[in-house]
């Protein structure tokens, strides 16, 4: 969707629609840890911290040198119950930088719960910092102590630890005894679980897990771009990282690594698509090490570090330039470096989105519904709505679960409410759009292909022209007398269904709102409306306002070849996904 403040019927349209996203459901099934110990490191500026028999300092059994890391099991007042080298005390809360860390299996005894928190934390709206929560626990001994462990599902690590202590140790326990809310000194947005584990006596007993999400901006994965040294030439740093553009004389950039030699890998993003690309790793003394070409043609690419590097020579193959470079040390996080694959040569689902945001906008939870069931899909966006919309529907596409590098055709974007000015936008340089879309179909070959409605959804042209240009082409596709060369170097091609958003005939309801399984409470609207909130350009829109008025679970068969639908709420009816 583009230029929409242009079109004055849609302004009137939306203008009172509610000003807030609605969730329809939870966060992401955790990958945290099932057992997590409760450890601390020693912060205090004094060489060593004394370990207590007692609270009341009865004894000193023991030491703690600064950095010293000790497990926690328990808690009195304003000490901690600790576990160090095999030694059983107490040591000042004071002294001690509680996290939580993977344990391994989990741990013995057993909770019936049915404790229960609020999903959803909104610190940019209301800029609380807390989690009510209710309910009960039973275990087998009685509990002493509390652990909340926030995990932060993006990042795969423990966001925060706090311990509370049971001042009336139970074995039936009534959560508001202990904490009416859970308060935290700062969180950061998107998906967490909330673990919580209890010690009996110094026994550790997995109690409950659920899934929270923290609506708001993400913060940005920490580059060390400011300990890195970068060649002169025109390059700055921005809020993406560094940019540079090559000159007749400085054709390369050269990044030199800190001292320590500690980077793991970059990311880059290019203005752009680099075809081909070459990195040269230097060591310690100026000698190469290796040095790899890259045929991707992505946006967005990651290259590696060897382990003796100190030094990365980039060199793009034509006039390209760097629209952002992060370097980041072996402390990154893996999930939140988004690392491209190529599409695949064969499709299971292949979305034509006119624009970037109509994806999930106008598709609902098209994307990550057919990632969650293994689906091949290959995204295609048909106009070019600027590089910093590139850069909101990678981050927006790599969130909904997609891995495949989408298609940026590139085509000239424009406001009209008509086709013909559609079709004369996208045809300039000779481009013959209907060419264009029938060898992708030929090139990928997807079973199903999804598209926009053929009315625009709020009357865009070039949503009416996409929709049009699929309808159009799978006949054409099938033809092995249109476009010769195509044919010659893919072959024709039967797509199997062809699914319009709003088209009349035929019409399925995708239920976007049901749980992926039993096990999990996270469901494709969720996920695409996480999604959405990455295109930030956009955010006077949401997928609550006008994914429900242009209804994004609505789809109308147009084409089948494989025969009409009957359970009507399935992209994949009659599709044999392998």
């Amino acid at each position: 969707m583009t230029h929409r403040r242009a079109g004055l019927l849609l302004t009137a349209l939306f203008l009172f629609a509610s000003l807030f996203f609605a969730y329809s459901a939870s966060a992401l099934e955790s990958t945290c840890p099932s057992a997590v110990i409760a450890t601390a490191t020693v912060i205090r500026s004094e060489t060593e911290v004394t370990i207590y028999s007692d609270t009341a300092r009865t004894e000193k059994i023991g030491k703690l040198k600064k950095g010293a890391v000790c497990q926690v099991v328990g808690v009195s007042g304003k000490y901690y119950r600790i576990i160090f080298d095999g030694i059983d005390g107490y040591a000042l809360k004071s002294v001690l930088n509680v996290k939580g860390r993977e344990g391994g299996a989990a741990h013995p005894g057993s909770a019936v719960t049915d404790l229960a928190l609020g999903q959803y934390m909104f610190p940019s709206i209301t800029k609380a910092k807390s989690m009510p929560i209710y309910g009960s626990i039973q275990t087998d001994a009685p509990l002493d102590t509390l652990f909340f462990f926030l995990w932060d599902e993006r990042l795969q690590r423990m966001e925060h630890t706090i311990v509370m202590e049971v001042k009336n140790a139970s074995a039936n326990l009534d959560i508001g005894d202990v904490c009416k809310k859970i308060e935290f000194s700062s969180v950061t947005a998107g998906r967490k679980t909330l673990l919580i584990q209890g010690a009996s006596d110094g026994t550790i007993v997995d109690i409950f897990s659920a899934p929270v999400y923290v609506c708001g901006k993400f913060k940005a994965f920490r580059n060390i771009n400011d300990q890195c040294a970068f060649s002169a030439g025109k390059n700055r740093d921005n809020s993406a990282g560094r940019t540079w553009t090559p000159s007749a004389t400085d054709k390369s950039l050269t990044i030199t690594l800190p001292g320590d030699g500690s980077a793991e890998l970059m990311t880059i993003e290019w203005r752009y698509p680099e075809k081909n690309f070459t990195v040269e790793f230097l060591d310690a003394s100026g000698r190469t090490i290796g040095e790899e070409t890259r045929t991707t043609g992505f946006y967005a690419d990651v290259v590696e570090f060897p382990a003796d590097a100190r030094q990365a020579r980039l060199t793009p193959a034509v006039d390209n330039w760097v629209w952002g470079l992060c370097v980041y040390d072996t402390n990154y996080s893996d999930n939140a470096v988004q690392r491209w694959q190529p599409v695949p040569e064969k499709l299971d689902l292949m979305i034509f989105s006119p624009h970037q945001d109509d994806e999930l906008l106008f598709f609902g939870g098209a994307i990550p519904y057919a990632c969650q069931k293994g689906a091949d899909v290959g995204v295609v966006y048909m106009a070019n709505c600027g590089r910093s919309r590139y850069a909101e529907a990678l981050d927006g596409l790599w969130t909904a679960g997609l891995r495949n590098h989408p298609i940026f055709l590139g085509w000239r974007d424009h406001w009209g409410s008509n086709v013909s000015d559609a079709l004369k936008a996208w045809s300039q340089n000779g481009m013959d759009p209907q060419k264009e879309v029938v060898r992708l179909i030929r090139q990928y070959k997807p079973e199903v292909i999804v598209g926009p409605d053929p009315e625009g959804e709020y009357g865009h042209g070039q949503h009416k022209l996409t929709s049009r240009l699929i309808a159009d082409a799978v006949p054409l596709a099938m033809d092995e007398s249109y476009d010769p060369e195509s044919v010659q170097a893919y072959g024709a091609w039967e797509v199997k269904k062809v699914y319009l958003h709003l088209y009349a005939e035929n019409q399925i309801q995708m239920d976007w709102e049901q749980p992926f399984s039993p096990d999990s409470p996270i469901s494709p609207i969720f996920l695409a409306t996480e999604a959405f909130d990455k295109h930030r350009s956009q955010q006077d829109f949401s997928m609550d306002r006008h994914g429900k008025i242009s209804d994004n679970r609505v789809f109308g068969l147009y084409y089948t070849a494989v025969g009409p639908d009957e359970a009507k709420n399935d992209f994949f009816e009659h599709i044999d996904l392998q």
